[in-house]
Parts: structure tokens; sequence; C-alpha cells
């Protein structure tokens, strides 16, 4: 689980559409609104226009199954590493050789 969020969605969405749909300028809405520094504020509104389909680019969904198949495949390869030392180790084990 990942931590808190320090902006509520509530204002995330009323700074971005302060920008978007009002053409006010990311310094002077985020000051306003108490958002910490202009930069987290730009990056809500870049990631928001690739929502709202007016540039391209990976959405805030497939953001979030990208992490989440990352997440599955870094599980998966340390699966993996697991059962390749299992495996070498009973086999040595069941070598009549070995002893």
């Amino acid at each position: 689980m990942g931590r808190p969020r320090k902006y509520s969605e509530e204002l995330r969405r009323r700074a971005i559409d302060e920008v978007l749909e009002r053409d006010r300028k990311v310094p002077e809405v985020a000051k306003q609104l108490g958002i910490t520094t202009p930069e987290t504020l730009r990056r809500w509104v870049v990631q928001a226009r690739i929502d709202r389909e007016l540039v391209t680019g990976p959405t805030t969904e497939e953001l979030t199954e990208i992490k989440a198949l990352r997440r599955e495949v870094a599980d998966q390869q340390q699966t993996i590493e697991i059962l390749k030392a299992a495996t070498t180790y009973f086999a040595q084990e069941a070598d009549p050789r070995a002893r």
C-alpha cells in the first residue's frame, strides 16, 4: 500500500480545472490553493491533458496497469530464482554419485 496523498482529489480536480478550463497560470493557481510547488500542479496538468485526450501519452489507467504488471513480473522472477535454487539443491541431494 502506498503512502497517503498529501492533496485531496477535490483539490487536485479544482486546481487542474483552474488551469485547463479557465486558462490561469500554474504558479498562480498553486500559490492560491496552497500547493507546495508549482511543479506538482504542472505534473497534474500534464497527466490531465493526456487523460482528457488533449495530447497523446499513457493515461493514468494505463500507468497503473503497467505498474501492477511490473510488480507481478518482479514477483514471478523472484519465484523463478527460488525454484532454480531449490531444483539445484534437490538435484545434488538425489545424485547417488555425490555420496
